[in-house]
């Protein structure tokens, strides 16, 4: 799995679709290839982007923050910056109730453990097509999540030079997940 990303992301779909067209070119080594793909561009019932008959990818973006994931298998990607909001709020009424305990029961900072719960559950939901505001996610504290028996990894990432980010990513139907590959556009 790689990851495509740019800290200058100057936002709007427009941007998005040349950064996923840099992405591609990069991936497949050929920009003609690359234009085509693009061009073939669709999206599921939630909004998921795809490509038919291309390998599986998750888009995400947080300020100036852009990444893709790109994967042989269905995957999300979530990249979050911190910020003030109502945590417990949020996470007693979006989280799992074992998520939205782990972050009260916080020893350090409740809003990391939000935020890392956060990206996680994202990075769940676009895997499986879904929406973010699908309260049937189960807990993505751990490192496996079964959905009706298809199992699927969950591993929070640092995106290199990005300290202040929080990231995760999900794979489906692996036993386990490695490091993914960065590159930076």
């Amino acid at each position: 799995m790689i990851i495509y990303y740019t800290d200058n992301f100057a936002g709007g779909r427009e941007e998005s679709h040349r950064l996923l067209g840099k992405a591609l070119a990069a991936y497949t080594g050929d920009e003609q290839r690359a234009k085509a793909l693009t061009g073939a561009l669709k999206k599921g019932e939630h909004g998921k982007p795809f490509i038919e008959g291309f390998d599986c990818f998750s888009i995400s973006h947080t300020g100036s923050i852009w990444a893709v994931l790109i994967a042989e298998s269905e995957c999300g990607l979530d990249v979050q910056t911190g910020r003030k909001c109502d945590i417990k709020a949020i996470a007693d009424r979006w989280f799992a109730p074992d998520d939205a305990l782990s972050i009260t029961l916080a020893e350090t900072d409740q809003s990391d453990a939000f935020f890392r719960i956060w990206t996680r559950r994202e990075a769940l939901t676009k895997a499986l097509g879904g929406t973010v505001y699908d309260t049937g996610i189960p807990p993505v504290s751990g490192e496996y999540v079964r959905i009706d028996g298809d199992l699927y990894v969950i591993r929070d990432i640092q995106i290199p030079g990005m300290p202040d980010i929080y990231a995760a990513v999900c794979i489906y139907n692996r036993e386990s997940i490695s490091e993914p590959d960065f590159i930076r556009l």
